[in-house]
């Protein structure tokens, strides 16, 4: 038998950190282990873009939604909100943090 064998074998990936860690936004679960507050005082630290705190209220799953202002400029809240509870709340767990990577594409058309 090689002495190989009994070698430790190490396999590493290395990725830039990606400042801020947050692209658009983030969907905070109801038993997240980072809060909204930690995450808000973490993103200030790290970036200076500005983000919106969104408080879901009455629901078991999704507790907070963080995003940055210049989404809310072209997508209103209450539009975004309504598509985190319909199509993001159904793929998460309360103790999940989700990212959110969003493609937001505003037609405008002007007659003149």
């Amino acid at each position: 038998m090689s002495s190989q064998a009994n070698e430790p074998y190490v396999k590493v990936r290395i990725k830039a950190l990606e400042i801020p860690p947050v692209k658009d936004g983030i969907v905070i679960g109801r038993s997240a282990p980072m809060g909204a507050d930690a995450m808000l005082r973490t993103l200030k630290l790290m970036s200076t873009e500005h983000f919106v705190h969104l408080v879901v209220a009455h629901d078991a799953i999704v507790s907070d939604v963080i995003v940055r202002e210049a989404v809310l400029r072209k997508l209103k809240e209450d539009r975004l909100q309504l598509f985190i509870m319909r199509r993001i709340k159904p793929l998460m767990a309360a103790n999940e943090l989700l990212m959110l990577d969003m493609e937001i594409e505003v037609v405008i058309e002007e007659s003149l």
